[in-house]
């Protein structure tokens, strides 16, 4: 992800900075490293989406969040919910979220 000059651009964080956010995510209590295999074909339009489809149900993730269009293909939403997992931008994830949050 860091590796695209668009995210790199727009993150605006230095090499070092990248290595301990990366360092952060490999945290047992923060994520899970998984290694899904081959990926199905899932996404019609785009199969260099696939693997990342894949990737989050092998890891069992709740939600996908994407501003790609090509995930919220029907075909591709059905996959995702069938498996457990919702596909939502991050407006719509966000939502969620406050939504479930306790009241305080």
């Amino acid at each position: 992800m860091f590796s695209y000059e668009r995210i790199r651009a727009s993150s605006k964080l230095t090499d070092g900075e990248i290595v301990e956010y990366l360092s952060y995510l490999r945290a047992k209590d923060v994520s899970e490293i998984v290694f899904p295999g081959p990926a199905p074909r899932v996404v019609p339009a785009d199969p260099d989406d696939d693997p990342v489809v894949h990737t989050a149900v092998v890891g069992r993730a709740d939600a996908l969040c994407a501003l790609n269009r090509d995930f919220f293909n029907p075909l591709v939403r059905d996959y995702c919910r069938d498996r457990g997992m919702l596909i939502a931008n991050d407006v719509e994830l966000l939502g969620l979220l406050r939504r479930q949050e306790p009241k305080r």
